[in-house]
């Protein structure tokens, strides 16, 4: 199972590789950072807690706040379909929770980045102030419509631009690292400043089914959902 994943894994990034090998393409560099706001989800918990107990709880509508996003993305457009392009996304971003009490189901006596986490019989649970960091990538493919075409611009002054591909989150498993699939899907729009510089702003939407994190023997599952909005430099060349 785990060699069909990295099978899976391998083939976007041999194949944006291979098609990167045009020497006349016109590669780009960028550089970003922004907000990320996460949407509420249920945390699925299951191993052995504190107490040695079995657990099989859940969390529900877990609330989170504003955290930040950044990542640095190499990729170049094809030279004879200048409005397609391929690239490499590399990214981080973080969800902040806030302390809150929430509803659930099963009972929890167990730690989240080393701070408590409970669910008493009563189905009330305490949720500690936590951030959780994510690192992943993407391999992408970008649609682009280059607007105010000149000699000196011949891509454009300004250029809306679509993104959308896979996307693998890091996610800790017990003691090992593991990967988690998912996808991003972005739009934005970059301004030309001169010939090899561009600032850019983009809206993306990323996601992981089944994110997992471990604490001792106590399994943490959910959806992450993420909404971030960036901004950023580019260089051309």
């Amino acid at each position: 199972m785990r060699s069909g994943w990295m099978a899976l894994l391998a083939a976007p990034l041999v194949a944006v590789a291979w098609a990167g090998a045009p020497a006349e393409a016109e590669w780009a560099l960028d550089v970003y950072g922004g907000a990320a706001w996460t949407q509420s989800a249920d945390l699925n918990v299951s191993g052995r807690d504190n107490t040695g107990a079995t657990v099989n709880a859940t969390i529900f509508d877990i609330k989170t706040d504003t955290g930040v996003t950044a990542g640095l993305r190499a990729g170049y457009w094809i030279d004879k379909l200048p409005f397609v392009g391929l690239g490499l996304d590399l990214f981080f971003f973080s969800i902040q929770i806030p302390a809150q009490t929430a509803s659930g189901t099963g009972t929890l006596t167990s730690e989240i980045r080393d701070e408590p986490i409970t669910i008493n019989a009563a189905g009330q649970a305490r949720v500690p102030s936590v951030t959780l960091p994510a690192l992943g990538f993407s391999p992408e493919i970008r649609l682009r419509w280059p607007l105010i075409k000149s000699k000196d611009y011949p891509q454009g002054v300004l250029q809306p631009y679509l993104t959308g591909g896979p996307a693998w989150a890091f996610s800790l498993a017990g003691d090992h690292v593991d990967l988690k699939i998912g996808g991003k899907f972005g739009a934005g729009l970059s301004v030309t400043l001169v010939r090899f510089v561009a600032l850019f702003a983009e809206y993306r939407y990323t996601f992981f089914p089944g994110y997992t994190l471990s604490h001792d023997a106590v399994t943490y599952k959910t959806d992450i959902n993420s909404h971030a909005a960036i901004v950023g430099i580019s260089l051309r060349f």
